[in-house]
């Protein structure tokens, strides 16, 4: 059969999807990955076929941002979605205005910002004349979804964290469903309305959920969403690297890898990296921190027992690892499960405290709110980390339990099966 993956333009995004591509490719399957320009060189550099689509520059170019988002992107509407409380830690804000106001800011500041018109219609185009068997997106790139269901193909989202804005996607529905029908406004079903309309075809709620679900988390750390779920295990990429001299010799002391991922996260942290390496510098561990040029300038004087790198992969650095802290990054929070590494999640928005906040409740390893990640308070967790069992033992559990998923080479024939059982037509019949 022919899959099209379909993916917003940036590496990490790209990166989880990769395995799964590779083991359809090697099981005969013909493979395509569309995305816009930005994400070419990921898709070629991971051995695979790209079809660039849209715009190079692609972030906020669609005519529905500001129609959607109005005075709410004027006042930040990037920072409203990121500081949404989707750990649920206060109910007020899961009521009808919170979760419509949501989905009013989440449909401008990303999804219709990522799945702009150029990008949609040239994707439709080729997969008019493609034809692909199966859709495969990433939960960002609704675009996917879009074409599948032009083109009356079955389709799935493949999911690599907590599925933080379908949880909050049902609960609105469930609140619109209580509502006067002349009072049920729904900005998600009405944009993707528009853009299916364009080309011939009609909105239905698989158009954001997909026909099921294939997801890369343990079991244990996904949210109860009653989906039809094709579980598959996390295979770290990072793309091309190389293993360095110094991690071919085991450590002479405990090893506790610090990592701000590609997305500097830990810099909205109560102490700068700087300051927590500091706190840390009289402790007997050797710290492997993975810094780029503009933290390195930060931190200033290094300590004896740190070593700072710009990238080293991670599958290769944490099995030598005690412990890991980190900003509770896709990639780096899956590596640390694979291996069973005892984690520090330092939580700042989106889905990090949803991720902290279960590792935590598993027994796997540590939340600390970014406003709360203190030296003091950093370097107690680490302590922890180190000398107690219990945390160790919680995190081997749960890379036993990540690590007896299916294989993506497993999961082939399931969604061989599964493109059988959901294929459709336009119009929504079975063919």
């Amino acid at each position: 059969m022919r899959v099209l993956f379909v993916c917003m333009p940036h590496p990490t995004h790209w990166f989880p999807l990769v395995p799964l591509a590779w083991a359809l490719r090697s099981a005969g399957h013909e493979v395509r990955v569309a995305g816009q320009p930005d994400l070419t060189d990921a898709v070629t550099g991971s051995g695979l076929t790209a079809v660039p689509v849209g715009d190079a520059e692609w972030y906020a170019t669609d005519p529905w941002a500001p129609e959607l988002l109005g005075e709410l992107l004027a006042a930040g509407g990037s920072e409203h979605v990121q500081h949404f409380d989707f750990a649920r830690a206060d109910p007020a804000g899961w009521d009808w205005a919170g979760l419509l106001g949501l989905e009013k800011v989440m449909i401008g500041a990303l999804f219709a910002s990522f799945n702009t018109d150029p990008m949609i219609d040239d994707l439709v185009a080729f997969a008019r004349s493609w034809g692909p068997d199966l859709v495969i997106w990433e939960p960002f790139t609704l675009a996917g979804a879009v074409v599948a269901t032009v083109l009356g193909v079955p389709h799935a989202r493949l999911v690599y964290g907590p599925d933080i804005t379908l949880r909050a996607r049902q609960e609105f529905l469930r609140l619109a469903a209580r509502r006067d029908p002349a009072d049920r406004e729904d900005p998600t079903a009405e944009w993707l309305s528009a853009v299916l309309a364009r080309h011939g075809a009609r909105y239905d709620e698989t158009v954001r959920t997909g026909h099921f679900t294939i997801d890369t988390t343990p079991p244990g750390t996904r949210l109860p969403l009653d989906r039809t779920t094709v579980g598959m295990r996390h295979v770290p990429y990072n793309g091309p690297a190389v293993v360095p001299d110094w991690l071919r010799v085991p450590p002479s002391r405990p090893r506790v890898c610090l990592t701000l991922g590609v997305s500097g996260e830990m810099d909205r942290s109560a102490a700068s990296v700087g300051e927590l390496l500091a706190g840390m510098a009289d402790l007997d561990v050797e710290i492997v921190a993975t810094l780029g040029a503009a933290h390195r300038e930060q931190v200033g004087r290094l300590p004896a027992n740190t070593r700072v790198v710009d990238f080293v992969p991670l599958h290769d650095l944490l099995p030598t690892c005690a412990a890991i802290v980190h900003h509770g990054g896709v990639g780096t929070r899956a590596a640390a499960e694979t291996h069973g590494v005892p984690q520090l999640m330092i939580a700042y928005g989106w889905d990090t405290l949803v991720k902290a906040r279960g590792t935590e409740e598993l027994g796997a390893g540590l939340c600390l709110p970014a406003a709360e990640a203190t030296v003091d308070a950093v370097r107690a967790a680490v302590l922890r980390l180190l000398t107690d069992p219990a945390l160790r033992a919680g995190a081997r559990a749960l890379r036993d339990e990540a690590t007896a998923q299916p294989t993506p080479a497993d999961v082939v024939p399931v969604l061989e099966k599964m493109v059988l059982e959901h294929r459709v037509t336009a119009g929504g019949e079975r063919r």
